[in-house]
């Protein structure tokens, strides 16, 4: 690309460790910068166990991701190579370069539909109808921050994702049909209902894919909007004598507490207009200061004041309490100083493993749960009894650490717009689809027999700048050559139907494990992926995200052909179709292969660019937020056929036997 710093002949590459995937057995972490023009988000972090050392073949000099090198600058070229052409008119003949490249790509892969995608066997498709889509074009302003969060709670500078902070102009989302007349009854796991351990009595109903999330009265405010209005709200008595039965319009009231904020008591759904059967916003956290709106609240037959908060939305007032402090709120989940994710995760190892409901029954082993299935927990702290030691996890049961083995996140990172600004394009991470740990080789000529030039640290980026005739081979440098399936290359391509200029959006390419964030047409974020694997796909087609939450756990009941599994907290979560999300996976560091149940699997400190600045925003202090025909969510369009990786053949090699 075009407008980068202009850096002259060879670039050198500088590696960085990553720590170990769950288990030790993930992918090395390796994302090097181009020396001298990638931003700090780019720098080397050290990592774990599992990170590939230097070897002597590694490469000191290579015009492997050059900045100040235009795609098709002359060098040789093997005989029948698609080499792009350039010309005199900078970006225009990158872009159609790149395009070029990218067709070319295309022909000589697998047969694509008009989306990019593999064609869809024949039947219903779980996606919105494009012409659908694209009919909503009335709009909305909606201000997005730029901005990530700090570890201290404030808002620090970070790897910049956008210019342009301003009001992003996006379409509304197309109704939600109501389910009809033959219409399929949601999975198993969406209707189950169990007993909540913080709060004995109390009914927690799991949310989207079966996930109870950490506040249960977050699902129950939320969620299902079917429920009675009466219990709507926990706690909230029927109305009674001469109120009963009817509706009296809420009317202004005066409001004018002798405080300085308003604490928020709980955990509390933020209404859309002053009554509780209007749709949610979203929740504000519990121990939130926030600040009021005017001078007035309104009165209904539900609520004695609802008060107006800032930035937007309603709350009764037995719900917040006068405080004399200024207004305080921090960015969910918190971060202490170096973390990647909030806290420890560990997944359970063993049979029969057993969490208990005290430290008193952990030490007599009595009344334990059985654990089932695959087990990760949030741990929050431990206790030392003799020399037996225990954790506890944040659902308040315990468990010995001796069946607990620690995750390590991993710290890998995309490429932000910065960066993108001075990378030449097509680029690629280098990363073996069927040996994602290892080097990958470089060989000086298009042909698996040709000398090896030298080897490439798992995920180092490089240019793409020409295909070999059969399409198997992609030159990175002048005589360096590498194979096509060894590749993970981010493509930038127009936006689909329906986003409008400006609009954000993502699009996810489950072939090649990569996505990239858009500003209309302008890519502004760029990262590896991990997508559902074979028999649990991720979906394609274009979509909305419909809600977000700073942390929801995850589960698996076994049904419809999934393992059973219970994942805790996960941070980040945007929810793009039904129970389908992209999310952090702070348990694997596999990312460029298909990993997942379904859902996309991002890197935390990817996952939480992306869900700071997809849309809808989320208030600081908010754990969830729902979109909404003013605020609509970013479009995320899905494309592509996740392919499993071929397995290498084994050869035996039979013994001879000579004569005795």
């Amino acid at each position: 690309m075009d407008g980068g710093v202009g850096v002259q002949g060879p670039v050198a590459l500088e590696a960085r460790d990553g720590a170990a995937g769950a288990g030790g057995q993930g992918v090395a972490g390796a994302s090097p910068a181009v020396h001298g023009a990638l931003p700090g988000a780019m720098a080397a972090e050290a990592g774990g166990a599992g990170a590939p050392s230097a070897t002597s073949g590694a490469p000191s000099e290579a015009l492997l991701a050059d900045a100040g090198t235009r795609v098709g600058e002359a060098s040789p070229t093997a005989a029948g190579a698609v080499t792009p052409v350039e010309a005199a008119d900078g970006g225009a003949s990158a872009s159609a370069a790149s395009e070029a490249l990218l067709a070319e790509w295309q022909r000589t892969g697998a047969a694509t539909s008009t989306d990019g995608g593999v064609e869809p066997e024949p039947g219903p498709r779980p996606m919105q109808d494009l012409a659908e889509v694209a009919a909503f074009e009335s709009a909305a302003a909606l201000v997005v921050a730029s901005a990530l969060p700090g570890f201290d709670g404030s808002r620090a500078h970070a790897p910049a994702l956008s210019s342009d902070p301003a009001m992003n102009v996006m379409p509304k989302p197309p109704p939600r049909d109501e389910a009809g007349e033959g219409a399929e009854p949601p999975p198993a796991e969406q209707l189950v209902v169990i007993s909540d351990r913080k709060n004995p009595g109390v009914e927690l109903v799991l949310g989207p894919d079966g996930e109870p999330l950490e506040d249960s009265t977050l699902v129950l405010d939320d969620i299902d909007p079917s429920l009675d209005p009466e219990d709507y709200e926990p706690g909230l008595e029927p109305a009674s004598g001469a109120d009963a039965g009817t509706e009296l319009a809420p009317y202004a009231v005066p409001y004018a507490p002798d405080a300085g904020s308003l604490r928020v008591r709980r955990s509390i759904a933020v209404r859309q207009e002053p009554r509780r059967d209007a749709p949610p916003l979203g929740t504000v956290a519990q121990d939130m200061r926030v600040r009021w709106k005017g001078t007035t609240a309104m009165r209904g037959p539900d609520c004695d004041a609802w008060v107006e908060i800032e930035p937007r939305g309603w709350v009764c007032e037995r719900y917040l309490e006068p405080n004399f402090r200024e207004p305080r709120v921090r960015d969910l989940p918190k971060l202490r100083e170096g973390e990647l994710t909030p806290g420890i995760y560990a997944r359970v190892v063993g049979k029969r493993v057993r969490a208990f409901p005290s430290l008193a029954l952990a030490r007599a082993r009595r009344k334990g749960v059985l654990l089932k299935g695959s087990v990760t927990v949030q741990l929050r702290g431990q206790v030392r009894v003799g020399r037996r030691t225990f954790w506890r996890t944040t659902e308040g049961q315990y468990l010995e650490a001796r069946v607990l083995r620690e995750y390590r996140p991993s710290s890998f990172e995309g490429v932000d717009a910065e960066a993108l600004a001075e990378l030449s394009t097509p680029f690629a991470w280098a990363q073996s689809r069927t040996r994602p740990g290892a080097d990958v080789e470089v060989r000086v000529a298009p042909d698996a027999s040709a000398a090896r030039e030298t080897v490439l640290p798992p995920r180092t980026l490089v240019a793409v700048r020409e295909l070999s005739a059969d399409g198997n081979w992609v030159l990175i440098a002048e005589d360096h050559w590498v194979a096509r399936e060894d590749l993970h290359v981010a493509w930038f391509t127009p936006a689909p139907p329906g986003v409008e200029p400006g609009d954000r959006w993502l699009d996810v390419d489950l072939d090649a494990q990569v996505l990239v964030a858009y500003e209309g047409e302008r890519p502004v974020y760029a990262t590896l992926i991990s997508s559902g694997k074979a028999g649990t796909d991720t979906p394609e087609g274009l979509f909305r995200i419909w809600i977000k939450f700073a942390e929801a756990d995850m589960t698996g009941n076994g049904t419809a052909g999934n393992d059973t599994y219970r994942v805790a907290t996960v941070p980040w979560t945007m929810f793009f179709q039904d129970d389908y999300a992209l999310h952090t996976a702070y348990w694997h560091d596999r990312f460029g292969e298909p990993m997942s149940h379904g859902c996309i699997n991002l890197a935390p400190k990817d996952a939480k660019a992306l869900y700071t600045w997809a849309a809808p925003e989320v208030p600081t202090g908010w754990s969830m937020v729902h979109a909404t025909p003013d605020a609509p969510g970013s479009w995320v369009r899905i494309r592509g056929q996740a392919r499993p990786p071929e397995k290498a053949r084994k050869v035996v090699v039979a013994a001879t036997r000579h004569g005795r």
